[in-house]
């Protein structure tokens, strides 16, 4: 963890704290472009109009806080579960490592679960792998390890099924932190919901290659007369 992960992450005052909670909310409900640091500093109840500018910089800022103030912890549980647990490290091994902090997320807080969310708008927002390689080494790790056991996929296929991984595991649990939020699941749901995720993304990255797509595949006759 970087020194500033460290100061967002544990002694961030109270007052960034509550701003970056509240972008966090604005950023999921309502996309990173639409929301501006005055919407930030009216839903942090901040006297200070200037609070979020001052504390953070600018929006690109903020955005860069809440995920300082998530990934480093997130990253960290990880990294306890590929040392704790025992047994074949398989697909579903890594994968499990990579959901269940995730799904923990999930568990219901205070001032609501956001999140997941956040992190679907940050994709479409602007994915910065530098910023992920240097928060969560563990995360970048786990996924090499699930790309080295899915070797044998052509190339090309690879790269796809590894691109739609985060996408379908963000989206599945997207749903779900905001079902949650307005009372359409049980949190007793959560962990079928997890374990059937990771069971659907092990048979994504694993499926068969069909006659189609192995025609379109370079170096293949084409599947078009």
């Amino acid at each position: 963890m970087t020194e500033k992960a460290k100061r967002i992450s544990e002694t961030a005052s109270g007052g960034e704290i509550a701003l970056i909670l509240a972008a966090e909310r604005l950023f999921a409900e309502r996309g990173i472009e639409a929301v501006a640091l005055r919407h930030v500093n009216q839903a942090a109840n901040q006297r200070n109009m200037s609070a979020a500018h001052y504390h953070f910089g600018s929006r690109e800022g903020l955005v860069h806080a809440v995920l300082m103030y998530r990934w480093p912890d997130l990253d960290r549980r990880r990294g306890e579960m590929l040392e704790g647990r025992s047994g074949r490290r398989d697909l579903r091994f890594y994968l499990e490592a990579f959901v269940l902090p995730l799904i923990e997320e999930l568990q219901p807080r205070e001032e609501g679960n956001f999140y997941i969310r956040f992190m679907q708008q940050y994709e479409r927002f602007r994915m910065d792998y530098s910023v992920a390689r240097e928060l969560t080494p563990v995360s970048v790790e786990i996924y090499d390890r699930i790309e080295g056991l899915i070797a044998y996929v052509p190339t090309e296929v690879r790269r796809l099924r590894i691109g739609y991984l985060i996408n379908m595991i963000h989206s599945v649990l997207a749903i779900a932190e905001e079902r949650l939020g307005k009372g359409e699941v049980a949190a007793s749901e959560i962990a079928l919901i997890g374990a059937n995720l990771i069971d659907m993304c092990v048979s994504a990255l694993t499926a068969p290659l069909s006659l189609d797509t192995q025609a379109l595949l370079p170096g293949e006759p084409s599947a078009v007369p």
